[in-house]
């Protein structure tokens, strides 16, 4: 996404008094993320925002305002009264999760003081957190079909089909790994639960063989953190 432009410019008039002063708004975006190998999040969405995708909140500390809207909606003759401000910039939701559901959030103060234009610039980043399935060719050979479902306190959040690529952005601080996975001659069910994964960080769920038989299977999710988990029998109907 790269350095957005210039969102926004509260101005006041030409000649400014004592009690209103110029502000501009600019937005960068900090697209980097942590996990594994450095990355960005292009890396697992072409659903990125410009800069009239954004919402900014203007909020007063030391005066009585409050405004809400999108960058294009802003009236740029608005003038604001000398003294302490906050502002946000926000894309998207934490409470919106699935494939291409980047949240960037970012917030600052700034004060205005009458006659003198200051400049503002907010840097957002991610505030949700990326989630991954990747799959060994053994396991991929030994399991001819297979699903994965993410969930939350018994309510989907997304499903990933066999062959799925996309990568899911979720509130990481809770959610519960499902899957049902065909062998040859039996079905399998297992399930996992996750709790206080960062945001602004990208999750790799890696699996693999772990016998033969199939009946248990490693997921791992960070180098050197490798679970073996036993898969539940579902008897196939004659």
């Amino acid at each position: 996404m790269g350095a957005l432009a210039v969102l926004v410019a509260v101005s006041c008039a030409k000649t400014p008094t004592a009690g209103s002063g110029q502000v501009i708004f600019e937005v960068s975006s900090n697209q980097q993320i942590a996990d594994m190998t450095k990355s960005n999040v292009s890396d697992y969405t072409s659903t990125l925002p410009s800069k009239n995708d954004f919402t900014i909140t203007i909020t007063g500390v030391t005066v009585d305002y409050s405004w809400t809207g999108k960058i294009s909606e802003w009236d740029s003759s608005t003038q604001l009264y000398a003294g302490d401000y906050k502002v946000v910039a926000t894309y998207g939701s934490l409470e919106e999760e699935g494939f291409d559901k980047p949240y960037f959030y970012g917030e600052k103060s700034f004060s205005v003081t009458g006659g003198q234009p200051v400049t503002v610039s907010i840097t957002v980043t991610l505030g949700n957190t990326v989630v991954k399935l990747n799959f060994s060719e053994n396991f991929k050979k030994y399991y001819s079909d297979y699903s994965f479902t993410l969930s939350r306190d018994g309510k989907e959040i997304v499903k990933f089909l066999k062959n799925e690529n996309k990568a899911a952005f979720v509130d990481g601080y809770k959610f519960t790994l499902s899957g049902t996975l065909t062998a040859e001659t039996k079905t399998y069910t297992f399930e996992k639960e996750y709790t206080s994964l960062n945001e602004r960080t990208a999750y790799a769920i890696n699996f693999d063989l772990s016998n033969v038989g199939g009946t248990s299977i490693t997921i791992s999710i960070k180098e050197g953190f490798a679970d073996t988990v036993d898969l539940k029998d579902i008897e196939l109907n004659d």
